[in-house]
């Protein structure tokens, strides 16, 4: 399996008041480099607490590790929320992947708004219609909560840092900037239990090649194991090996859609054959489900890919992705003419 040498990007300059035009500069332009060229870069330099990185993990691994009833508890008839594990889809006692997710409500593509309510108010977010994923989280405690929603806070002020370095790497008209930092966030705890070697040799894999629907996927993983793999354009898989400390940041569909094909939505996967389970918490920055795709005007008249879209909103190519990555999110023993491991 071949190895790639993604771009380690040190997000730094965009975090601090005292950095120079010239030094952000250079960072806008290594992130559009990596989005442009590859879809995937290392993240470093964040600011994220690595303690609150470790924890979040952890508190995934906590809950992976109580039984089937008790995690079963917390399955609810939704694409994107609750739990979900392989065992249930192969009709076998193994268990290759299984996560927990949790996401905004999205009723009826108003993200969970009430027409006109201060977003402040409780009652604001009280679904009102049915939600266009179906019913809504199920959390395993008030702590499990807290954390998440924490996490989850840091990855968001993140992100409009790395928005703003795209920005400016683009050239975007304030328009186009308030567009983009209109971001939504959800998060998915994912646990992998490891491949045989038989089954690898066969193309087993634990989790399908996909590409995420949003702009970002800022991917926080176990660092003692070389499990996630990148889909270069001529179609041959790449490890990405973790760098401790470090974010892996995927480019997804909306953003693909967004800047006319100048970003890849890159397709990975995951073949975990370490002994040890593999946990990964991967927080996905979307817009609004009520959102337009169209291209952004500074770069409509780029490549032939925005002529080709026919979905509107990203509410729709949300939908159709989380489809199809549920019907294939567990894909053992699979064509091994399809297989590059």
């Amino acid at each position: 399996m071949a190895v790639y040498s993604l771009p380690v990007i040190d997000i730094g300059a965009y975090l601090s008041s005292d950095s120079s035009s010239e030094q952000r500069q250079t960072v806008a332009c290594a992130v559009d480099k990596a989005c442009s060229q590859y879809g995937t870069f290392y993240l470093v330099n964040h600011e994220v607490p690595q303690e609150l990185c470790d924890k979040i993990r952890t508190l995934g691994r906590s809950f992976f590790q109580l039984s089937m009833e008790e995690k079963h508890k917390h399955k609810v008839g939704s694409l994107a929320r609750g739990y979900w594990s392989s065992s249930g889809v192969l009709q076998t006692d193994k268990v290759q992947i299984e996560t927990l997710s949790f996401h905004p409500p999205v009723n009826c593509y108003h993200n969970g708004l009430l027409p006109d309510a201060d977003p402040a108010s409780p009652s604001a977010r009280l679904p009102t219609v049915p939600d266009a994923l179906g019913e809504q989280d199920s959390w395993p405690s008030k702590e499990f909560r807290a954390l998440t929603k924490e996490y989850t806070d840091h990855i968001l002020q993140l992100n409009e840092r790395v928005f703003d370095s795209i920005a400016d790497s683009l050239g975007l008209a304030d328009v186009s900037r308030n567009q983009l930092q209109k971001a939504v966030a959800h998060i998915g705890f994912n646990g992998y239990n490891a491949l045989t070697q038989a089954e690898i040799e066969q193309g087993g894999i634990n989790l399908a090649a996909h590409a995420d629907a949003g702009c970002l996927t800022f991917l926080n993983q176990d660092s003692d194991s070389v499990s996630l793999q990148i889909q270069d354009c001529g179609g041959k898989w790449h490890d990405v090996p973790p760098i401790p400390g470090a974010f892996v940041v995927n480019v997804g569909t909306a953003f693909n859609r967004l800047t006319a094909g100048r970003y890849i939505d890159v397709q990975h996967r995951v073949v975990h054959c370490s002994e040890k389970p593999r946990i990964s918490v991967a927080t996905f920055i979307a817009p609004p489900f009520d959102a337009p795709l169209d291209p952004l005007p500074e770069l409509a008249a780029v490549g032939e890919d925005s002529t080709k879209h026919t979905l509107a909103l990203y509410g729709d190519i949300h939908l159709e992705q989380e489809r199809a990555y549920i019907n294939s999110k567990a894909m053992v023993l699979s064509d091994p003419a399809t297989s590059h491991v």
